[in-house]
Parts: C-alpha cells; sequence; structure tokens
C-alpha cells in the first residue's frame, strides 16, 4: 500500500502524465484521433519509451477522458462563477447571457502558445468520431449540465427534439470563432472580444431559430448527453 501511495503522489510521475495529457490535446486537435499514434504522443514529450502512454493511461480513450478531466474542472467552476453572476443582474434566464457563461471558459482558455487548445480538441474529437467519450464524464461536471439545462429550458418545447443536433452545430460555431481568433486576433483582446460576442448572438440566434416544416426522423429522439453532447464543452 505504501509503495502504491507513493507511486500514486509521485510528483515526476504527474508532471509525465500532465504532459502526456496536453501533447494529446494537441496532437489530437490537429491530425484527430486516428491520425495519432500513442508513439507520437510520448516523442512529443521526448520520451524514449515507446509505451509511455500505454503504462500511464492503457489506450486512447481513456487518454481522452484525462483530457477532459484535465480541462473540464476549471471551465466548470468557471461556468458556476458566470451563472451566479449573471443571477445575480438578473439575466440567469436569458439565453444570450447563458450562451455567453457556457462558452466564455472556453473563450478564456489557451495553452502556453496563446491557442484555445481545449476548443481546437473537442473539434478533433467531433472529427474524430469519438464525441460519445464526452458523455462518459458528464456526470462529474454539474455545473455544465446546469447551464446547460438552463440553456434548454430557454427555447420552445417543439425544439427539443433538434436540440441534440443544434447544440453540434452551435458548438461547431462557436469553435471555429475561437479558430479565427487564433488567427487573426490574437495579440488584439478587443477584437478577440468582438469575434467572440458576434459568435455569441449568432449561436443564440441560430439554438432558438423556428424549427423547420419538417423535421428529419433522426432528429426526433431522447435528449441524451451520453449520446450527443455539446462537443466544445
Amino acid at each position: 500500500m505504501a509503495a502504491e501511495n507513493r507511486k500514486r503522489h509521485d510528483p515526476r510521475r504527474e508532471a509525465t502524465r500532465t504532459a502526456l495529457i496536453e501533447a494529446a490535446e494537441s496532437l489530437f486537435a490537429e491530425a484527430g484521433v486516428e491520425g495519432t499514434s500513442l508513439r507520437q504522443i510520448g516523442a512529443a514529450i521526448g520520451s524514449a519509451n515507446v509505451n509511455v502512454v500505454a503504462y500511464h493511461f492503457g489506450g486512447k480513450e481513456e487518454l481522452i477522458r484525462e483530457v477532459y478531466r484535465h480541462r473540464l474542472p476549471d471551465i466548470d467552476r468557471r461556468r458556476r462563477e458566470l451563472l451566479d453572476e449573471a443571477e445575480a443582474a438578473g439575466t440567469g434566464t436569458d439565453l444570450a447571457t447563458l450562451i455567453r457563461v457556457f462558452y466564455q471558459p472556453l473563450f478564456e482558455q489557451t495553452d502556453s502558445e496563446g491557442r484555445h487548445s481545449y476548443a481546437r480538441f473537442i473539434t478533433g474529437i467531433e472529427r474524430s468520431g469519438m464525441l460519445a467519450t464526452r458523455g462518459q464524464v458528464n456526470s462529474e461536471f454539474p455545473e455544465t449540465n446546469r447551464v446547460d439545462d438552463r440553456i434548454a429550458t430557454c427555447l420552445p418545447a417543439n425544439l427539443a427534439p433538434l436540440l441534440n443536433t443544434r447544440r453540434r452545430l452551435v458548438a461547431g460555431l462557436i469553435a471555429n470563432a475561437l479558430l479565427l481568433i487564433d488567427r487573426e486576433a490574437a495579440d488584439d483582446p478587443e477584437q478577440a472580444e468582438h469575434h467572440f460576442a458576434n459568435a455569441v448572438a449568432m449561436a443564440a440566434a441560430a439554438i432558438s431559430a423556428p424549427a423547420p416544416a419538417t423535421t428529419n426522423s433522426r432528429d426526433i429522439r431522447k435528449t441524451s448527453r451520453t449520446q450527443a453532447c455539446n462537443p466544445a464543452d
């Protein structure tokens, strides 16, 4: 037991795990899950051990879940803070405000190079068809769920069958805005805020747009975060 505790709290081990998680976040964002090998992730942190990722995480799916667990605690706490501020200001049921509450933590999060690394990662996960992994850690982030549920209550009941699809489309819109900021406004906070505010306004309009006259049968299904969760959360 003592040996296991030393292993669990070994600072060098934790530093290696964190480096692997952040390397995976970057590589999955750029090349997708299927385009990134475990060896590439290990090599990205300068490890000569070709099995270093397997030793710490087992495989790609567990590594993906650990990226969520690395980034989402701070994002979840920040969403709670922003929702509390909105409620104190009397705007806790305003759709555009709630969209900003949900996505502002992603706007605020950047890596050591100033890029919106987590939003990029989620885009890569969506592109690789592995978004269901996000639902596997859903219960660990209650504040995110609370904001998401609050957004749903702002929408007309007839949009419920479309909500999963709209979440994904809106998340893509926000993610692309963050990529635009990385390319064109990384050193211009005022322009970055303008791009983000514009994306929030567009997202609020998109998620609440009237339902089309004909709804695809694939959209008529029970809302489930396990099967379809917000790809940028």
